[in-house]
């Protein structure tokens, strides 16, 4: 039996969003869950929560796409932290062993009584995909020094294939 397809779902309230993950995250949800962070925090959003109640695991594309919603929120005057709400210990464990745990605030429950909506988007484009996966592992590395050795290979890949996909030989 197939995956269920991963939802992202969006709640506001005054100046706060609170994302909703239902599955595990995918590479486009990844990317849906920054470009709309980056709308909300543009419109003058400055609490961004991400709800992890349904969601059983993450990868490092999704932990990376978290670590630019904290530099998101940390440049806005109000200087919140993202927090994560209602992470499994596998979820705990994943952002630990890449040494970013410490970087949210985290909660065991949501918010209740918020109304959720579907974040309505639709694939990425291969280029957009791979520049996602590389931003998101480049600041993986950037906070944390141990994770320049176990990414070096994949922004390498990443790097290389955006300049193919541009038109450039590969370094």
């Amino acid at each position: 039996m197939p995956a269920p397809v991963p939802r992202l779902l969006l709640a506001t309230c005054d100046g706060a969003a609170c994302f909703r993950v239902a599955g595990k995250p995918s590479l486009d949800l990844s990317g849906h869950l920054r470009e709309a962070a980056e709308g909300l925090v543009g419109s003058g959003h400055t609490r961004l929560m991400v709800d992890l109640t349904e969601c059983p695991s993450v990868d490092s594309t999704f932990i990376g796409v978290l670590l630019f919603l904290t530099k998101l929120v940390a440049r806005t005057p109000s200087r919140e932290r993202v927090t994560v709400v209602a992470a499994c210990n596998l979820v705990r464990h994943q952002l630990d062993s890449l040494g970013v745990l410490d970087r949210f605030d985290l909660v065991e429950r949501g918010e209740t009584g918020m109304e959720f909506d579907a974040v309505a988007a639709g694939p990425a484009g291969k280029e957009q995909s791979t520049r996602l996966c590389l931003q998101a592992h480049r600041d993986l590395i950037e906070a944390s020094a141990a994770n320049a050795a176990k990414f070096k290979d994949v922004v390498e890949f990443l790097e290389n294939d955006l300049r193919r996909l541009n038109g450039a030989k590969p370094a």
